[in-house]
C-alpha cells in the first residue's frame, strides 16, 4: 500500500491557456506537463490543477465556470514566500489581504480573473465569535513587510 496521498486536483477551463499554464506553474512551482492537445496539468505539493482549454470559456464573470474563490495553504510563510516571488517575475502581485481568525490571506488574481488567497496562519489565532464573521482587511504593504515575503 502507498502511504503517499495524491495531491487534491483541480480542473479549470480556460481560453487562455498559456497565460493560465505560466501563472499556476509560478503559484505551483511545478512544471508543465501536456495530458493531451486541450489539457496540461501542472502538480504542486498539495495541489494538480489542471488547465483545459476551452473555446467557450470567455471574459465571464468568474461565476459563469463555477469558480469565484480558491484558498490556498501552501505550507507555509517560506512556500508563500517562494510562490509570490515567482508570480512577482511575471508582473503579479497581491492585491489585497485579509484576516480572519485562523489565517492571513494574500489574495491574487488568476489570468481568468479568479480570486486566488494565499493562506498564512494568523498570528495569535483565537477562537471565532459573531464579530468574526466578515474578515478584516489589512494593508497589502504592511503585511509582505512584516511576513519579508518578497525578496527585497
Amino acid at each position: 500500500m502507498n502511504d503517499v496521498a495524491a495531491p487534491v486536483e483541480l480542473r479549470l477551463l480556460t481560453h487562455r491557456p498559456q497565460e493560465m499554464v505560466a501563472w499556476w506553474a509560478a503559484l505551483l512551482g511545478g512544471g508543465p506537463q501536456s495530458l493531451n492537445s486541450r489539457m496540461t496539468a501542472i502538480t504542486g505539493l498539495s495541489l494538480r490543477v489542471v488547465i483545459e482549454r476551452s473555446q467557450i470559456a470567455l471574459d465571464y464573470h468568474p461565476e459563469a465556470s463555477g469558480v469565484t474563490a480558491i484558498n490556498l495553504t501552501l505550507g507555509g510563510t517560506r512556500e508563500v514566500h517562494r510562490a509570490l516571488n515567482r508570480l512577482a517575475r511575471l508582473g503579479f502581485t497581491p492585491g489585497r489581504a485579509t484576516r480572519n481568525p485562523d489565517a492571513i490571506a494574500l489574495w491574487l488574481r488568476d489570468p481568468n480573473g479568479t480570486d486566488v488567497a494565499l493562506c498564512l496562519p494568523a498570528p495569535h489565532a483565537g477562537p471565532a465569535t459573531g464579530a468574526d464573521v466578515l474578515p478584516e482587511e489589512l494593508d497589502v504593504k504592511a503585511v509582505l513587510a512584516k511576513t519579508g515575503t518578497f525578496d527585497q
